[in-house]
């Protein structure tokens, strides 16, 4: 059965090929998926980053027609003048601030903004709730007074912890000099914002104030998103932060390298500059990917257009071409030997047959069948039996299936007359015998005619002058016969002693495994016990034919292959 087992090797060498690929593949995958998070997040803090900087000038471009309008220089410019600011004068600031106010496009509109004098005093504020008649001075925030000395500057604040965009520029009298006051817009940094700075980056970000996370874009609802970001990833971020703000870079670079407090989620911190430095504000850039769990997580993971590249028909047609071949070899290697021998078997319990001819199977059933064979010789001696005659065929193989005719024959015995005489054996009348063949009592060997084939079951009877002799069957053995001139008149010579007959056996048995290799022929299963049992019965059936004492066996060559001849001695 060398194909199928060789077949299945194969068939288990592929499957542990694709199972090792899929390893490979699945490591392979998760490790460049994490490599590719990590460059990707730090593009994404670069990006964030830039885009503040420039949200800043474009928010400082929006509050020029608030710092040029005519109605509110006026006011600051008397401010600056005054000690004292009036209600009437904080007034009219606060009217002219809310008409410029409102009048700057959306995608920059201010939370809140602010008209100071020159000293820093708050003169009018918009859409800022304040106790009135309460003096309120903003002079001292490093941003305000670079926009009093005339600088445009941008900053972060940190008021009642919320966090804050700043932007201010001074106001100038007409025709130039010192400034006479600044306007200053505030925005705020919610969810609103940060939605913002994600949609022009496509980074997702989130803001925390004071070492917390406070809002975030990085909604959980996102249909689009294949990976959205749950509640537990926020939980894992607020928890994180602590330990990132600790760390050297943070702390000497403002920014974070990739930090991984979950293996399928990458984060960046970094701080903002300005007054919220030093309160432990900044934003998170996250990155959140799917890693695949375990090797067969691809089928799972993989949608219907991944499927669909795949080519069903080809796969298809290789699983049932190798499952057929198989098949194929499984069938002639293993289904029809045991076929054949389960038909042989039949045959034998039926008792068409008394042995399992080795010669008709293959490989393992060969061994098989030779050894019941030895089991029931063993089991049939032990019990004083031994099978019916001329089965050598069972053991040497097939012999030629056309029988050939002995040169001499055998005229049936006449019938014995009771006396108490010795016995005389009689003879009829025949001619005398060739001068060539010198009197032989036994086998002609000048000249020897085509031999009688004895048959398998049944005794061959004698010929008998007038009768037609009966038609020969396949034979066994062949049987030399023994002319009637040939006959002894003197009584039977003493049979050999068993021990010489045996010896004798012995050697026509070697010279029969000689024979037979000389000729080509396989000895495979041919022993001395077959040998023996098979010389026993052909001996048992030509003395009970022929009241011959003995029996001679010799070996010859016949069409090419070794055969037996049995010759009687009275």
């Amino acid at each position: 059965m060398l194909l199928s087992r060789f077949w299945y090797l194969i068939l288990s060498f592929a499957l542990a090929a694709a199972a090792g690929i899929l390893f490979v593949a699945h490591g392979f995958y998760n490790r460049h998926t994490e490599r590719w998070m990590n460059e990707a997040l730090m593009a994404d803090a670069s990006a964030v980053a830039w885009y503040l900087k420039d949200d800043a000038r474009s928010r400082a471009a929006a509050l020029v027609p608030v710092a040029l309008a005519p109605d509110l220089r006026e006011p600051l410019a008397k401010a600056s003048e005054s000690d004292e600011i009036t209600p009437a004068l904080r007034e009219k600031a606060k009217q002219a601030l809310t008409k410029a106010a409102s009048k700057v496009e959306e995608q920059n509109k201010f939370y809140a903004v602010f008209a100071v004098d020159a000293e820093g005093r708050v003169v009018a504020q918009w859409n800022y709730a304040h106790r009135e008649g309460q003096p309120w001075n903003l002079g001292g925030h490093a941003v305000v007074a670079d926009a009093l000395a005339g600088w445009i500057r941008d900053d972060v604040w940190v008021i009642q912890e919320k966090m804050y965009r700043v932007v201010a520029r001074p106001v100038e009298r007409d025709g130039g000099g010192e400034p006479v006051g600044a306007v200053i817009g505030l925005v705020a940094v919610d969810a609103q914002y940060a939605q913002r700075v994600a949609e022009a980056t496509g980074a997702k970000i989130a803001f925390y104030v004071l070492g917390m996370r406070d809002v975030n874009a990085m909604p959980a609802s996102a249909a689009s998103d294949p990976t959205p970001f749950l509640q537990g990833d926020f939980d894992v971020m607020a928890s994180d932060i602590k330990e990132a703000a600790q760390t050297p870079e943070y702390l000497e670079k403002g920014r974070s390298l990739v930090r991984n407090p979950r293996r399928d989620i990458g984060l960046v911190y970094t701080r903002v500059p300005g007054e919220a430095w030093d309160l432990g504000c900044g934003y998170i850039v996250a990155r959140k990917v799917t890693l695949l769990e375990n090797p067969l997580s691809f089928f799972k993971l993989a949608d219907q257009s991944d499927k669909d590249r795949a080519p069903t028909n080809i796969l298809v047609a290789i699983a049932l071409g190798l499952g057929l071949l198989g098949i194929i070899f499984t069938v002639v290697e293993h289904t029809l030997p045991l076929r054949t021998f389960q038909r042989v078997g039949h045959e034998f319990a039926m008792g068409k047959t008394d042995t399992l001819a080795p010669s008709r199977f293959r490989g393992l059933y060969k061994r098989i069948a030779a050894d019941i064979n030895d089991g029931v010789d063993k089991c049939l001696a032990k019990g004083g039996f031994t099978r019916r005659a001329a089965d050598l065929e069972s053991v040497i193989g097939p012999l030629p299936a056309q029988p050939q005719m002995s040169a001499f024959s055998v005229p049936e015995a006449a019938p014995s007359v009771p006396s108490s005489g010795p016995k005389i054996p009689v003879r009829a009348p025949t001619p005398a015998p060739r001068p060539s063949e010198g009197g032989a009592t036994l086998v002609s060997e000048a000249e020897p005619p085509p031999p009688f084939e004895s048959p398998t079951d049944e005794p061959v009877k004698p010929k008998v002058p007038g009768r037609p002799p009966p038609p020969a069957p396949k034979a066994k053995v062949e049987e030399a016969e023994v002319s009637p001139a040939s006959q002894p008149m003197s009584a039977p010579s003493s049979p050999p002693s068993p021990s010489d007959e045996l010896e004798d056996w012995k050697g026509v048995y070697e010279e029969f495994v000689k024979t037979k290799k000389k000729c080509g022929e396989s000895v495979e299963g041919l022993t001395f016990d077959k040998f023996k049992g098979t010389l026993e019965r052909n001996k048992a059936a030509l003395v009970s034919r022929h009241s011959c004492s003995a029996v001679k066996f010799t070996v010859y060559v016949k069409d090419g292959k070794a055969a037996l001849r049995a010759s009687p001695i009275k």
